[in-house]
């Protein structure tokens, strides 16, 4: 497998495809996104096989903290390209022989989110339930 080219982000720059972005600066520095960031790097694969596996790398770092101990600055948070490139090249090779058992991590990561996501809901639903049993009970006092 091809090694990962990282670049800085332009956004004049038209983007090959098989692309995604990782964030430079603030406290999520080296977190992957599909869509670009305006303080992003450019991470560029030469297949879609690639793609899936730096993307979801870098997603696995990015949670483990691993970018943490790249980032500089006392104010704002930054990391620069040959930090995460030296993070990713360091794990990458270890990360492609058990990728199949990563692949089981991650689905189970992504159960987890949709957990996630369903508490949240059934939460925003609760506060609603609550305000609007308050709500009514005052108006019937007044």
């Amino acid at each position: 497998m091809l090694p990962l080219q990282i670049r800085c982000y332009h956004p004049a720059a038209v983007q090959p495809p098989f692309t995604f972005y990782i964030l430079s600066k603030g406290n999520n520095a080296g977190q992957p996104s599909f869509n670009p960031w305006v303080n992003c790097f450019v991470a560029r694969c030469s297949n879609q096989q690639a793609f899936e596996f730096y993307y979801w790398l870098c997603y696995g770092l990015h949670q483990a903290g691993k970018f943490r101990v790249h980032h500089r600055g006392s104010v704002i948070q930054f990391i620069n390209i040959a930090g995460v490139q030296s993070v990713v090249s360091s794990i990458s090779p270890y990360m492609l022989q058990h990728w199949q058992k990563y692949q089981t991590v991650l689905q189970s990561l992504s159960k987890l989110e949709q957990l996630k996501t369903n508490l949240h809901q059934q939460i925003a639903t609760t506060q609603k339930l609550q305000q609007a049993l308050i709500h009514s009970y005052f108006n019937q006092a007044q």
